[in-house]
């Protein structure tokens, strides 16, 4: 597929204001005063969004394990937790670090103290909400202001994104510094030719970037995407140029040397040693996904066979909000079906790149689960934007043509005409962006748990390990720590997890055994107490898990709006009379 010189961008296809219609690149230093405010109040409100009871739900055990990589960083120790690079630990590292200084001198006088919990995920919130700066940036140099100023929104206030930049996983690291790459990457390919230190420091920064990205998650094929994007692209002298040697260098040497610094321990031998292993699967003790109450291989061994190819796109059908999945629709039906003069045009060829090289080959790789999904979001929501901004332009043309009778029965006195016209954006705005945001304002601070209608509102049922993401681990093992008598034994498939708040309840010397783990005995040695979890269940303990919910006693669960998120049963005790404990951490009811 080759591109021709001259050939226009999606906004022919999607009017723009007449006085952007040249945008041969995106710099800040022309960014007028309503892009600015765009990106300012969407990040703003983003941020408040993401850091809203930002430590409501306990740690999860890959969070559990950043703490302890944390406090190996302290010590010089840069090789725990290796099969992930080192910046989202380093960034861990750093805020806890800060927000204890801060609790030592002003948190606790100003009545600001800053739980470990929010401290650990609060560089995912922060960076979660400047997303939408190098999403703006993208979307607009594709497809103009109106689908950029949508896509910010969705994403400033979507719950899809909103979830996973909440948790401290690497993933959001990732989608930011791939975007901003991005970003960066569109801008000096359409930097003006004369400008040869303006492409070389713009291409440099890009390399940055995605180096930056390589630290934050071994993903490179998402780079891999962009050069696709370029070479089905084909040469145009005004926005796709071939590198120089020069700058080819000047951006692959700061990718490397970026990825080098702030990845410094992929050096380190035993680094090597643990990835071995890790790749290998010698460190996993399960194995296994729950979907719809059906268990599935959850293993990238077993490709093609393995968990179900509909996973993500069960995901996009019951996890988002339906006015998202109307104008999603739209937008792929415009991104795939339209053309002009038999190419694609630029935006679209685009969003066809990361929409079908995202979904096709994820779906059939047998490794799944639901953070993945935040690399494609950015997509899902500028596709969005592109089927909204379709819907405005269909109603704004219907009020043009209807322009001769609305003058003939009187509205042009006595409605204005541009007030008229300005009803499809207003329709537009108010379903495709503020009804989504609502429902995301409404199940705050647990995004996990929105199901549709299209999911009858079930919470926790389609994938729990994901929406839960160990929901309610905390709760329960406080009760165990207030309950349980000294040296007690404790089941459970979050170890990690259980060290952590025992520390902090004052009882270490509860021990832990992990119930998936070979050496594990249910019959010849019981345990005083299992830990059970909906989205904790794997081929190695599910017989057990069984038998303990049909033999022990159930000693408390902690549910959310009806749903059980864990459930402690005690093998060593008779059931005692009255109601069993129960904390209710949400709102009772379905989700809505």
């Amino acid at each position: 597929m080759q591109m021709i010189d001259g050939l226009g961008t999606a906004r022919d296809v999607i009017p723009q204001p007449r006085a952007e219609t040249d945008r041969s690149a995106v710099r800040l230093d022309t960014f007028t005063r309503r892009k600015l405010l765009v990106i300012l109040v969407t990040f703003l409100v983003g941020l408040c969004a993401r850091v809203y009871r930002l430590d409501a739900s306990g740690l999860a055990e890959d969070e559990a394990n950043k703490v302890f990589a944390a406090r190996s960083y302290s010590h010089g120790d840069f090789t725990v937790n290796s099969e992930h690079p080192m910046l989202m630990k380093t960034l861990c590292f750093s805020s806890m670090t800060l927000c204890s200084a801060w609790n030592g001198a002003a948190g606790p006088r100003l009545g600001l103290v800053i739980s470990e919990e929010t401290a650990l995920r609060l560089p995912n919130a922060v960076i979660g909400a400047l997303t939408v700066v190098p999403l703006f940036l993208l979307a607009y140099a594709l497809f103009g202001f109106r689908v950029a100023l949508i896509t910010a929104a969705l994403w400033a206030l979507g719950g899809n994104a909103i979830w996973f930049n909440r948790v401290t996983k690497e993933d959001t690291l990732l989608v930011f510094f791939m975007l901003t790459g991005y970003a960066l990457y569109s801008s000096a390919k359409s930097h003006p030719p004369w400008d040869i230190s303006g492409q070389e420091r713009l291409y440099g920064f890009a390399g940055i970037a995605f180096g930056l990205m390589l630290c934050s998650k071994y993903f490179p094929h998402y780079y891999g995407l962009l050069a696709l994007f370029y070479h089905l692209a084909g040469h145009d002298r005004r926005d796709n140029r071939p590198l120089t040697r020069r700058i080819t260098a000047i951006h692959v040497g700061a990718l490397l040397i970026t990825f080098l610094v702030f990845n410094f321990a992929i050096l380190v031998p035993d680094t090597w040693s643990y990835l071995w292993k890790y790749v290998h699967a010698d460190l996993f003790t399960h194995h296994g996904y729950v979907v719809m109450n059906q268990l599935y291989p959850n293993d990238l061994a077993r490709t093609p066979s393995g968990s179900p190819w509909f996973f993500y796109w069960l995901y996009l059908l019951v996890k988002m909000p339906i006015p998202i999945i109307v104008a999603f629709s739209i937008g792929v039906v415009e991104v795939f079906g339209h053309r002009k003069s038999e190419l694609a045009e630029k935006g679209f060829l685009f969003l066809r790149i990361m929409l079908v090289f995202w979904l096709f080959p994820m779906s059939f790789v047998r490794v799944k689960f639901l953070r993945y999904t935040l690399a494609l979001i950015p997509f899902v929501y500028m596709t969005a934007a592109v089927g909204a901004v379709t819907v405005w332009r269909i109603g704004l043309n219907a009020i043009k043509t209807m322009r001769p009778v609305l003058r003939d029965l009187g509205y042009g006195q006595r409605v204005p005409y541009r007030l008229i016209s300005s009803l499809p954006a207003v329709v537009v705005l108010a379903v495709f962006v503020f009804l989504p945001a609502v429902t995301t304002v409404v199940h705050l601070p647990y995004p996990a748990l929105y199901t549709n209608t299209f999911g009858s509102c079930r919470v926790g049922y389609f994938f729990p390990h994901d929406e839960f993401y160990d929901l309610g681990a905390r709760e329960s093992i406080k009760y165990i720590a207030e309950q349980a008598p000294a040296g007690a034994v404790v089941a459970t498939e979050v170890p990690a997890v259980l060290e952590y708040y025992l520390e902090k309840y004052g009882r270490t010397d509860i021990r832990s055994e992990i119930m998936s783990h070979p050496r594990f005995d249910l019959k010849a040695s019981p345990p005083d107490y299992v830990l059970i979890q909906p989205g904790r269940v794997y081929y190695e303990n599910q017989k057990d898990i069984e038998r303990i919910e049909s033999d022990f006693d159930l000693a408390q669960s902690t549910e959310y709006r009806g749903a059980v998120a864990t459930s402690v049963y005690r093998t060593n005790q008779p059931r005692p009379g009255g109601p069993l404990p129960q904390v209710d951490a949400a709102p009772r009811g379905p989700a809505k």
